[in-house]
């Protein structure tokens, strides 16, 4: 993997995302392997046109400071297109400079990420303000998640991770994503989280770009039995939709009583 460090001119970015104001992404790309990987559009965008993602990392060195008062009363997401505990932030620890420059602003920092690295910065997590730490995982099944995930930590991993943050009195949410047709066992994600999350999420899995390509062959090579029904959901919108209606119906039912946020059609949820 090709490392590089660049100058960043500032690392706070305006989010589109539903419940996020602000994003934070202290390096670009990711080396967690994930098939599905929405995050590789930015490729276009950053100098790596034509490079493979999950082949190069950029370290984003930055002199100026971030500006609590823009953030104040907002919502700060730190991971919405990397993983900010990748093996890199060992070396670096770019996270938590971040981290250390938020504890005490008066916003709520909301930290998105797959890795047990994110222990290591219970210390200041313990003492921010409003801090929640996102647990990201798609089935509790460890030959899909080597699969779809190849270089990510175990779901034990994560579920063990939450569990350490729970009990350092750490508020955690699970996010159960992306959401795969047939092989998410979401139920059982969720019912094992639960004891340690104060909130569990649910995305769907989304196709488009080069990985639509990339993970329906995945299916076809490994599950075949799967794949017509699967390759169905996303032969057009309507299937689609319908599809996935159903599925957060299923979910609402399911949760009812446990607190939960749905995330699968973006452009209807509000901030």
């Amino acid at each position: 993997m090709r490392v590089k460090i660049i100058e960043a001119k500032n690392l706070l970015t305006r989010s589109k995302l539903p419940d996020a104001d602000f994003v934070i992404n202290p390096y670009v790309g990711c080396n967690h392997g994930c098939v599905y990987c929405y995050a590789e559009f930015i490729s276009r965008f950053t100098g790596h046109d034509g490079e493979r993602w999950g082949d190069f990392m950029d370290v984003k060195e930055c002199a100026k400071p971030l500006p609590l008062k823009t953030v104040t009363g907002k919502t700060v997401l730190i991971g919405s297109s990397t993983d900010p505990y990748n093996p890199l932030e060992k070396r670096f620890e770019k996270t938590r400079n971040i981290l250390m420059q938020l504890k005490d602003a008066d916003a709520r920092v909301d930290i998105l990420t797959k890795s047990p690295l994110v222990i290591r910065d219970m210390d200041l997590l313990s003492q921010m303000k409003d801090v929640h730490v996102g647990i990201s995982l798609s089935s509790i099944d460890e030959d899909f998640a080597r699969l779809t995930e190849r270089h990510a930590a175990t779901p034990r991993q994560r579920l063990e991770t939450m569990r350490a943050l729970s009990e350092t009195g750490i508020p955690v949410f699970a996010f159960i994503s992306p959401i795969f047709p047939f092989f998410s066992d979401w139920r059982r994600v969720a019912d094992m989280a639960s004891e340690f999350t104060e909130m569990v999420c649910f995305e769907n899995l989304n196709l488009r770009g080069r990985y639509r390509r990339v993970v329906l062959d995945l299916i076809a090579r490994h599950y075949p039995d799967k794949a017509r029904a699967f390759a169905a959901i996303y032969h057009d919108k309507a299937a689609f939709t319908a599809y996935w209606q159903r599925i957060a119906g299923e979910i609402s039912d399911y949760m009812t009583g446990r607190p939960h946020k749905i995330y699968f059609f973006h452009e209807m949820i509000k901030k």
